[in-house]
């Protein structure tokens, strides 16, 4: 037997402390029997209370839990097993597109280099999917994961600050909708043949204005998601240009300063157990990160899956949904004074 949704399995430990509510209940209902009458006048006064049927249901009501919560699992038949090639790696690049993104310190600016970067890197790693997510204030999706390498690159080409109107940089949300995009529910809807490792590429220049990533980071590598950081920029601070001359100023007419800051991007990159990589004008990193996820896609390749497998998740409903029917049932009946 093999699980669609392997990671409901947490829910059976439920069945603990179902347990020993249930065997609570039965200790009770024997107590206050015993405390309304004496035991001989029990059987005249009262309707008959019998040991086995009380043991019944609170069975049939456990047994009826237990099967829907397992049910939860998705249960599947497997039988044999056969290899499989996995398709490269799943890719979801996070793509900062902060204003701070437009400075240029790099040319033609910061996300004009983490764009080449990403086209180059998308190109250079065989196989898989690919998927934009954008974020500055707020994440958007520019591209679900895909196999439409010409239509990947377009997307990417029309990446954009305009396309955002919250601006400022959040990562932790942005965290939050890539593990979303490579969820293990939706992997597993999949056909085995066409599934590869998670991996997220975050491309940006350090500055963030969200708090703490810690557990958001540790979230994405416990659910196996590997996290290559690309940090974009030099440190000299410059003026962020917002077009026509004019540069970004605050509310006392100063002009904005940005600089790069690579602390934070290193702490994710090791906080994740990941990579973290700087690109500068005058070295980029994309044959370095395309070469190491290539080697990552490669060592894990081959898997082995089952060679057919029946689902017997509404076995498991049918199951449950009758105990519980049964146990009501029965509670009629001992209602009437069985």
């Amino acid at each position: 037997m093999c699980f669609a949704r392997p990671e409901n399995i947490v829910y059976l430990l439920l069945l603990i402390p179902l347990v020993v509510f249930l065997g609570y209940g039965v200790m009770r209902e024997f107590q206050v029997r015993e405390a309304v009458v004496r035991p001989a006048m029990a059987d005249a006064m009262m309707p008959r209370l019998r040991r086995r049927m009380v043991l019944l249901k609170k069975g049939l009501l456990f047994s009826g839990i237990a099967l829907l919560l397992f049910a939860m699992t998705g249960p599947r038949y497997c039988s044999g097993g056969r290899p499989v090639l996995r398709k490269g790696a799943d890719l979801v690049f996070m793509l900062d597109v902060s204003r701070s993104m437009l400075a240029r310190d790099v040319l033609p600016d910061r996300l004009g280099q983490a764009k080449q970067e990403i086209i180059s890197i998308s190109h250079a790693v065989n196989g898989g999917r690919r998927a934009i997510l954008l974020f500055a204030g707020v994440p958007l999706v520019q591209c679900p994961l895909t196999t439409d390498k010409e239509g990947f690159d377009a997307l990417m080409g029309m990446a954009s600050p305009d396309l955002i109107d919250e601006q400022g940089t959040s990562f932790r949300t942005a965290f939050e909708l890539a593990g979303t995009l490579l969820e293990p529910s939706a992997e597993n809807r999949m056909p085995p043949g066409i599934r590869g490792e998670k991996i997220v590429v975050l491309l940006s220049d350090g500055e963030d204005h969200a708090g703490d990533l810690r557990q958001v980071v540790q979230q994405l590598k416990k659910a196996g998601v590997r996290l290559f950081v690309i940090g974009v920029g030099m440190r000299q601070p410059v003026a962020i240009p917002l077009g026509g001359g004019e540069f970004k100023k605050d509310k006392l007419g100063q002009v904005v300063m940005s600089s790069f800051r690579p602390e934070m991007l290193q702490a994710m990159a090791h906080e994740a157990g990941g990579y973290y990589f700087r690109s500068r004008a005058e070295h980029t990193v994309f044959m370095e990160v395309s070469e190491r996820i290539n080697r990552i896609a490669a060592a894990s390749r081959w898997v082995m899956d089952p060679a057919g497998h029946e689902s017997l998740s509404l076995y498991f409903l049918v199951a449950g949904f009758a105990c519980l029917l049964g146990e009501t049932m029965i509670g009629r009946g001992y209602a009437r004074g069985w």
